[in-house]
């Protein structure tokens, strides 16, 4: 479109243009509140005005609004017509689930196929936390899966423990413990930013780790990268452990109390009790 303006936006609009409200638009399209305000705001951004006069209980058209609402508004009807004349693809709406590749894998989708069974389909999407958390607060995804490292927005989240996971740093098979003084021996991250390295090495010695010299975004790979003598790395332990049980791995460093990481999964605040995604939580954080 000429002006970035996409039919969801357009359908938002049209919602509280009719309803009278952000509210009661927001329960009639399935939205939070937020997401209904936020689209409201990118439509009068790109109308250089304002569409509705904010009143103490709904909203009312400006003239502006009114123009748009008659112009869009056949036509927006007639798409949902045609799109209601459709067969649906099946009985209920996918689950959009983004979660990091291991923690997918490992932790998430053996305990889903009870919600398989039942009927409901599950699109998955991997991707590091920061980024899926993001992908959440505008509505893309339904779950995502998000650690208490990468600083979720917690505020706008409805978030629930997963798990616990402890990091171990750790070399190729017969290298020597390390010693953060005096180490030159490169690093392989995760990211950049290596926050699991940077957790370890702050609890443990109050400094930052070295850069890495190498970063790829797949965990499996990392741990494979250490065994192989390409670096050290700081990871989670449930990844490394069967390398260190085989010998493959060693580990370098044993801190006073294990270093470990809180992992939730997380859903956009007010849309947990929405019935497929209150069974993705009960089936993967049931209550103790």
């Amino acid at each position: 479109m000429k002006h970035g303006t996409d039919l969801g936006i357009l359908r938002t609009f049209l919602c509280v243009y009719r309803s009278g409200g952000v509210a009661k638009a927001a329960v009639l399209l399935g939205l939070s509140q937020p997401a209904v305000s936020r689209h409201l705001k990118t439509l009068e951004g790109i109308m250089g005005r304002p569409l509705f006069d904010r009143l103490g209980r709904g909203v009312a058209p400006t003239q502006a609004g009114v123009l748009l609402a008659n112009q869009i508004a056949a036509h927006l009807d007639a798409l949902e017509g045609a799109m209601d004349a459709l067969p649906p693809p099946s009985a209920t709406a996918p689950v959009l689930l983004g979660a990091p590749s291991d923690l997918l894998s490992v932790h998430v989708l053996p305990k889903l196929t009870p919600l398989l069974a039942r009927g409901v389909d599950v699109h998955c999407r991997i991707g590091l936390s920061p980024e899926l958390a993001q992908t959440l607060l505008h509505d893309e995804l339904d779950l995502v899966v998000v650690t208490k490292i990468e600083q979720a927005p917690t505020k706008q989240l409805h978030l629930r423990h997963l798990r616990e996971e402890e990091f171990v740093l750790v070399g190729r098979a017969g290298e020597a413990p390390y010693v953060p003084e005096t180490d030159t021996r490169r690093f392989i991250g995760y990211s950049p930013t290596m926050p699991m390295a940077r957790r370890y090495f702050r609890t443990c010695w109050g400094i930052q780790p070295p850069a890495p010299a190498l970063t790829v975004a797949d965990l499996r790979t990392v741990v494979a990268a250490v065994a192989a003598g390409t670096g050290l790395s700081v990871v989670p332990r449930y990844l490394a452990q069967e390398a260190l049980d085989d010998g493959r791995l060693s580990l370098l460093h044993t801190p006073v109390a294990p270093v470990s990481n809180s992992i939730y999964l997380a859903t956009r605040r007010g849309r947990e009790h929405l019935p497929q995604i209150k069974a993705a939580f009960e089936l993967l954080c049931p209550a103790i």
